[in-house]
C-alpha cells in the first residue's frame, strides 16, 4: 500500500510539475499538405450548382427585398443541407435579406451572390423590438476560448445535442453534432449590424456572451471565400474545432472592441489567403483554449498557412493569448500592413498554459505601430504550476522590412520559462530602436537592424 501510494504521488507530482503535451486535433491526427483544399464543393467555381437548388427568392420561399427572411433560410437549408448529393441555397444578385441566426448543414453551399446582402436581426440595441436580442438565442459554444453559454452567431455549425450529467464546467456538452463539406460564398455580403453589442449591450452584460458572427464549430472541411463580412458584435469568423479550413479572398471590416476578423480556434489544417482585413482588434487571431478549460478540453491548432493577406487597422497575425491546447506549425508569409498596430504578436500568459512553437513570419513588409511582440507575460499573474506556465520557443522571423512609429522588439519571458529558439533573419525595422528583453534569447543571422539587445546573456539570466 505503501509503494503503491509513493506511485499515486508521483504521478500526481509529474502531472504538476510537468507542462502539459500539444492536444490532438478536432477530427484527425492527419497533416494536409498546404494549401489545404477546404469544402470538397469549393474546389471548383462551379461546384455549388452541384446537387439540389434552394433560390430563396423563387417558390416555395419567395423571399421579398427588405424582408426578414429567417424562416424562408431556415427552411432552404433544410431542405437543401445533409443531402448526399449536395445543395446550394441561393441568395441571388441585387436582394437584401434579413435573418436571425442560422444552422449549417453538411455538403452544403451558402452562396450569398454579388450585390446581394445578408443583414442580421440580431443587432443588440437591447430595446423595442426585443428581437434584437432574442434573434440570437443562447447555445452552449466556445467564447473567448471558454466553453460557456452564449448568443449564437449569425452562421453557426454544430450544436451542443445533449449536455453532461453532472456538470463539469470545462466543457459540459456529452454530444455535439458534426458538420462536413460546407461552403460559404458568392461575392455578397455579410453583415452582422453588431455594433451596439460592444457599445451598448457589453457594458450591462457578460461581454463574452456577445455573438461571433460566424461561430463554426465541428466542421471538417470548411471555406469561405469572395464575400464582405463587416460589422460583427464579436469576433468575426471563428472556425472553432474544425478540419481542413480555407478563408480566401474576402474583406473584412470591424470597428469594436475584441472584433476579431479571422480567429481559427483549436483547428487543424487552416488556410488564410488573399483576405484584406481592417479590423478594431486582432486582424487574425490563432486560439487553442483558455486557461482551465483550454487545458481539460486539450485540442490544439495546427498546421496553419497565412499567406499574401493585406492588413490595414488592427494587430495584424497574432499568435495567442490562449494558447491552453498549443499553437504549432505556423507560416505567416508574403503579406503587406499598412497601419497595422504589430507586424508580429506572440501572446500568451501564467494560467493559460500550453504554448506556441515552430512558428515563421516571413515576407512581411509595410508601416506599424510597433514591430514585434513576444509575451509570455502578456495578463501580468504570479507564478503558478508548470501545467499553467506557457511555453515559446522555435520562432522565425525572415526577410522582414517594417517602417514603425513607436518600438522595435519586446521580447518578455519568464524567469521559469525563458523563450528561446528565436531567429531574426534579415529583420529590417526603421523609424523606432527601442526594445525590452527579459528572459528572452534571439539569434541573429545575417542582415538585423537595429542590432538585437537579447543575446546569451539575457538566456542565461
Amino acid at each position: 500500500r505503501v509503494v503503491m501510494l509513493w506511485l499515486w504521488v508521483a504521478l500526481l507530482l509529474t502531472s504538476v510539475l510537468a507542462a502539459t503535451p500539444p492536444g490532438p486535433g478536432p477530427f484527425t491526427q492527419n497533416v494536409l499538405p498546404q494549401p489545404v483544399p477546404g469544402a470538397q464543393r469549393a474546389l471548383t467555381p462551379d461546384g455549388w450548382k452541384q446537387g439540389k437548388l434552394c433560390d430563396v427568392s423563387k417558390p416555395p420561399y419567395s423571399a421579398k427585398n427588405g424582408s426578414n427572411a429567417t424562416a424562408m433560410l431556415e427552411q432552404a437549408l433544410a431542405d437543401c443541407g445533409d443531402r448526399p448529393e449536395g445543395g446550394t441555397v441561393l441568395v441571388p444578385s441585387g436582394l437584401t435579406l434579413y435573418t436571425a441566426s442560422l444552422w449549417l448543414r453538411s455538403n452544403l453551399t451558402l452562396r450569398v451572390e454579388t450585390t446581394a446582402t445578408l443583414l442580421s436581426t440580431a443587432t443588440g440595441k437591447g430595446d423595442s423590438p426585443a428581437s434584437s436580442i432574442d434573434d440570437a438565442p443562447m447555445v452552449y459554444t466556445r467564447r473567448d476560448s471558454l466553453m460557456a453559454w452564449a448568443h449564437a452567431g449569425m452562421l453557426n455549425g454544430a450544436r451542443c445535442l445533449r449536455l453532461k450529467q453532472p456538470l463539469v464546467g470545462w466543457d459540459d456538452c456529452a454530444e455535439w453534432s458534426h458538420l462536413s463539406n460546407v461552403a460559404i460564398e458568392g461575392g455578397g455580403t455579410l453583415d452582422g449590424d453588431g455594433d451596439n453589442w460592444y457599445l451598448k449591450w457589453a457594458t450591462t452584460h457578460d461581454s463574452n456572451q456577445r455573438p461571433m458572427m460566424l461561430d463554426l464549430l465541428w466542421i471538417d472541411g470548411l471555406t469561405i471565400r469572395d464575400l464582405a463580412i463587416r460589422r460583427p458584435g464579436y469576433w468575426t469568423i471563428h472556425p472553432t474545432f474544425s478540419n481542413n479550413v480555407v478563408v480566401v479572398n474576402n474583406t473584412v471590416v470591424t470597428y469594436g472592441q475584441n472584433t476579431d476578423g479571422c480567429d481559427p480556434d483549436s483547428a487543424w489544417n487552416v488556410y488564410i489567403a488573399g483576405n484584406t482585413f481592417s479590423t478594431g482588434d486582432d486582424c487574425i487571431a490563432l486560439k487553442a483554449g483558455r486557461d482551465w478549460s483550454g487545458r481539460m478540453v486539450n485540442i490544439s491548432t495546427a498546421n496553419v498557412l497565412a499567406d499574401k493577406n493585406y492588413f490595414l487597422k488592427g494587430h495584424g497575425v497574432s499568435i495567442g493569448s490562449e494558447t491552453s491546447g498549443w499553437i504549432r506549425n505556423v507560416t505567416i508569409r508574403d503579406s503587406k500592413l499598412n497601419g497595422t498596430n504589430l507586424a508580429v504578436r506572440i501572446k500568451t500568459a501564467r494560467g493559460r498554459g500550453g504554448g506556441v512553437e515552430n512558428v515563421l513570419y516571413e515576407n512581411l513588409a509595410g508601416s506599424v505601430l510597433a514591430g514585434i511582440s513576444l509575451s509570455l507575460n502578456y495578463e501580468t499573474k504570479p507564478a503558478t504550476n508548470a501545467t499553467a506556465t506557457p511555453e515559446m520557443r522555435g520562432i522565425t522571423l525572415r526577410n522582414l522590412d517594417l517602417q514603425a512609429k513607436s518600438s522595435f522588439l519586446v521580447c518578455e519571458g519568464l524567469p521559469d520559462s525563458k523563450i528561446e529558439g528565436i531567429v531574426f533573419d534579415n529583420v529590417k525595422v526603421s523609424g523606432a530602436s527601442g526594445q525590452t528583453c527579459e528572459s528572452c534569447h534571439i539569434e541573429s543571422r545575417h542582415t538585423v537592424k537595429p542590432q538585437i539587445k537579447c543575446g546569451d546573456h539575457d538566456l542565461a539570466n
